[in-house]
């Protein structure tokens, strides 16, 4: 006669057994769990991170907080018109496709602590270098309560076309503003509102909070959960076989 699978399962070495495969699907499981927390991320700008905040509230002189890129800040500023520059080498995102061009960049102050500080604004685009001559040539000294998102500063990059700049390189623009050592903003802003002018602003690429599923480290975290099952299953195939064994 067979015996029962609880007779044979409860003996001692079964019942060591037991423990062993449970020690082993913890262990994968463990796995599974570290391989599922690298699965999904957060990416992008949240609702509330959409929503302008005062620049003081992201950066300052020589700081920057964390997390402050791509967030809208908003600031007042008197703009430095006999400080404006075109960079070339500009993308601008029009519907689906990207459209090369220049940015127009100008120098502005923005009042920290009582003192001016250098902050420089990005201001429009277009596929015409004159056009943005024309429209720089327009701009007054006047204050401007503006919004616009944080960006960092790029690396300086050569540019073959005279009097035309490469890269917004905060580090090179700050030494065009002034022979003399200024305060700065480490950042720059692309404006999008609160100065308007009769060329194109400039339009970047914000995406939205989402969550990214990592297909790969998915299906890693499943391998582990099937391996955590396989070592029940192992025990109590083995079980049935010593079953097996007995009844014959």
């Amino acid at each position: 006669m067979k015996p029962s699978f609880f007779s044979v399962a409860r003996k001692p070495k079964w019942v060591g057994g037991l423990a062993i495969a449970a020690l082993v699907a913890i262990t994968f499981s463990l796995l599974m769990q570290w391989q599922l927390a690298r699965t999904f991320s957060v990416v992008g700008v949240s609702q509330e991170e959409l929503a302008p905040v005062p620049l003081a509230e992201l950066a300052g002189p020589g700081r920057i907080e964390p997390g402050s890129f791509d967030r809208l800040a908003k600031v007042e500023v008197v703009l430095d018109p006999t400080s404006t520059f075109i960079v070339a080498d500009r993308l601008q995102l029009q519907g689906d496709s990207l459209v090369p061009g220049y940015w127009l960049v100008s120098n502005s102050f923005a009042t920290v602590n009582s003192e001016p500080v250098s902050l420089t604004l990005a201001l429009a685009f277009s596929e015409d270098r004159a056009e943005l001559e024309s429209a720089g040539a327009e701009l007054t000294a006047t204050d401007f309560q503006i919004t616009g998102y944080v960006e960092p500063s790029e690396a300086p990059v050569p540019n073959d076309e005279p009097g035309i700049l490469g890269s917004v390189s905060l580090a090179q623009l700050v030494n065009l503003y002034s022979s003399e050592p200024v305060a700065s903003f480490p950042i720059y802003l692309i404006v999008t509102e609160g100065l308007d002018l009769e060329v194109a602003k400039i339009v970047i690429d914000i995406r939205s909070e989402a969550v990214e599923v990592n297909w790969l480290t998915a299906f890693y975290a499943l391998e582990w959960a099937f391996f955590a099952l396989v070592s029940f299953y192992l025990w109590w195939r083995l079980v049935q076989d010593e079953r097996n064994r007995l009844a014959s």
